[in-house]
């Protein structure tokens, strides 16, 4: 079970509907569902609709949706359909993992979208 503590946040304008998507990444360029660790800007808190505002956690320690199998300390990025896996090389890293969480399940990271890391080596150590 995820949990959050503090964390920062904006507001952006929904444009598209987003209420089933609460934990996924956002893109700030478009509002929408973010494809990758270099279009994210952060994390859905709320579920707005179409038009809403939508509540995105940037830095902090946040609520995240796993799109795969993730260890407790990893790094991680951001899969197509704003899902969170497993920083492998050559991927921007947004943030860390807290707790271990099974793939579609609700996990917590450590958090910064304001300065993700480019090209993340598994050989570097953190």
């Amino acid at each position: 079970m995820g949990y959050e503590n503090k964390y920062r946040v904006t507001t952006i304008q929904a444009l598209e509907d987003l209420n089933t998507h609460q934990y996924q990444a956002i893109a700030l360029d478009d509002g929408e569902i973010a494809n990758s660790g270099q279009e994210a800007v952060g994390i859905l808190i709320n579920k707005p609709k179409n038009g809403e505002h939508a509540e995105i956690a940037y830095e902090g320690e946040i609520k995240f949706r796993a799109g795969g199998a993730i260890s407790i300390h990893k790094p991680i990025t951001v899969t197509t359909s704003g899902y969170f896996v497993d920083a492998g090389s050559g991927y921007f890293v947004v943030g860390r993992a807290k707790a271990t969480v099974t793939s579609g399940s609700i996990g917590t990271g450590l958090f910064n979208f304001k300065t993700p890391i480019y090209a993340y080596s598994s050989s570097q150590a953190w």
